[in-house]
């Protein structure tokens, strides 16, 4: 798996973090604090251009190097050259955050099989793909993943969103998974974000209902989330783990 040309890794000293969906409003907050934890950064995204610039910038200013990468990640077969460029530059990775995702409501699978392969693409076999290709990278550096997963992957009472909790629940039995076929060398865990994002099809009302099932009966940043992935991140007994951050919404 070398690269022809490329420097060791002992000339390189600034860990190098790979976060997917890197404009989404976790992806942002999850880069700026990695950056502020002293990683350089290799951030993705799909379509969001104008956004990523203005990202780029932002962490460009707390002192990481970035490089952006465009990719569509509902086709996994792109999988291994996203890891592929990330290593021609940087020469290392030490960390792959999964957190790009699609959530949309999907109707039955006979009548809109496309939307189902889209989810199962993006949320599930994309992250597991980007996993495997990420592995002889990460085992150089004792490496780690962490997996945006979501409390409603083991707790499937979101009405319409069958096929997205679905994925989700793929996504937590694969960092469980990953974790026992990766280890020792490499350390995979996930966080399953509670109350962050609230659609906006959710009335004012039903807004507060939801809040208010929670114990701490308060709406989550994603920057609570953020500092969870830097955690694990950097937690070297830690693996194959799921950590809701969910404030206290369910309790097993």
């Amino acid at each position: 798996m070398g690269v022809k040309g490329k420097k060791t890794l002992s000339q390189r000293h600034r860990p190098v973090a790979l976060v997917t969906g890197g404009t989404s409003f976790l992806g942002s907050a999850i880069s700026h604090a990695l950056a502020e934890k002293g990683f350089d950064l290799a951030l993705h995204y799909h379509s969001a251009r104008f956004k990523m610039k203005e990202l780029k910038i932002d962490i460009e200013n707390l002192g990481a190097k970035v490089i952006t990468l465009q990719s569509d990640l509902s086709r996994v077969e792109k999988a291994s050259g996203l890891i592929r460029q990330v290593v021609q530059r940087f020469y290392r990775l030490d960390l792959l955050v999964n957190n790009a995702s699609l959530f949309y409501p999907t109707p039955k699978i006979e009548n809109s099989l496309k939307s189902w392969q889209n989810l199962f693409n993006v949320n599930l076999f994309t992250p597991f793909a980007l996993s495997q290709s990420a592995a002889p990278w990460l085992r150089r550096t004792a490496g780690s993943i962490v997996n945006l997963t979501d409390i409603y992957g083991e707790n499937p009472v979101l009405k319409n969103y069958s096929a997205y909790t679905l994925t989700k629940a793929g996504l937590i039995c694969a960092t469980k998974l990953l974790a026992h076929e990766l280890g020792p060398g490499i350390r995979v865990n996930g966080v399953s974000p509670g109350a962050i994002f609230i659609p906006k099809s959710f009335s004012a009302l039903g807004k507060k209902e939801l809040i208010n099932k929670s114990a701490l009966k308060r709406q989550g940043k994603p920057e609570d989330i953020a500092a969870a992935v830097c955690f694990l991140a950097t937690q070297k007994f830690v693996t194959g783990q799921v950590l809701k951050v969910d404030g206290g919404r369910f309790f097993s």
